[in-house]
């Protein structure tokens, strides 16, 4: 639960919402009285994914992170992610947007490709994640199948994505790309050029589970997870958020909660059979 006075702006600034001045940090504060009164306790997606995150980095952990743009977790955790980073001996960050990789300065290793078609060996990898990526794949399966050849056996996929179903993907999904453009910015303060096209064709969680079935992945978990109000400058807005927020906390409305949280893992009979099915010397991926 979030402490009152000047800590809970700290915190705050903490989880999401960097400090701003005049009008706008006048309607944060109002935000956040709000939240303390409505939701308290809650957590942005951001920080429950890097907790995740946290479980798996290790010293010797070959670490893949899809998507990577111009930074692994999101700006208010820039010392977070250089301590994940600095715990890793070996962490390879990708992308098919060059502007975003110059701009990244805490991933050493960077390489401009795209999700199906991947520069490394078979096996390469023990960890991939991919940060608020799945939405933006266009074909799935294909991608998918492309991560489970990087991965040594028993390798582990981490995703954090939203879920197409809920508030405010199923509303925000038939808006023009323009319109996004101005929304990211007024609501999230997103420049335009973070913003790029939006499938969902992976973003639910039974889509998750069938193609991660289909691909040689078992599922370890899939959390649905709320996260901040996106009106939260919007003070009637955020009110209405607040409280549909708190109504899904329930057990019953997971189904309805925003964010996807998800880990598989590679199932290693598939990876058996595969090796063995091939002639000897053959390479598993040409």
């Amino acid at each position: 639960m979030i402490a009152r006075g000047d800590g809970a702006v700290e915190q705050h600034e903490r989880d999401g919402f960097p400090a701003m001045s005049g009008f706008a940090q006048l309607m944060r504060r109002v935000y956040w009285r709000l939240e303390r009164r409505i939701a308290p306790g809650l957590r942005h997606a951001q920080r429950q994914y890097e907790e995740v995150l946290d479980r798996f980095v290790r010293p010797s952990i070959r670490w893949l992170d899809l998507g990577c743009g111009r930074r692994l977790l999101s700006p208010w955790r820039s010392d977070a992610e250089q301590a994940l980073i600095s715990r890793s001996d070996r962490v390879f960050g990708v992308d098919p947007d060059f502007a975003s990789l110059l701009d990244n300065d805490t991933i050493p290793l960077r390489c401009l490709a795209r999700a199906g078609a991947l520069p490394f060996r078979s096996e390469s990898f023990d960890l991939v994640t991919a940060n608020m990526v799945l939405e933006h794949l266009r074909e799935p399966e294909r991608e998918i199948a492309e991560i489970w050849r990087l991965l040594a056996d028993g390798g582990i996929v981490l995703l954090h994505t939203p879920n197409r179903w809920a508030f405010p993907t199923i509303f925000l999904q038939p808006i023009p790309q323009s319109l996004k453009h101005w929304a990211a910015a007024v609501l999230e303060g997103r420049s335009k050029r973070d913003v790029f096209p939006t499938y969902y064709r992976i973003n639910t969680a039974s889509a998750i589970r069938r193609l991660a079935a289909r691909c040689g992945f078992d599922v370890v978990s899939i959390q649905m997870i709320s996260t901040g109000a996106l009106f939260a400058l919007v003070p009637p807005l955020a009110l209405l958020e607040l409280l549909w927020i708190r109504l899904i906390s329930a057990r019953w409305g997971s189904a309805a909660r925003p964010n996807i949280i998800a880990v598989l893992r590679k199932r290693v009979e598939r990876a058996a059979l595969v090796r063995a099915s091939l002639p000897v010397g053959a390479p598993a991926h040409a």
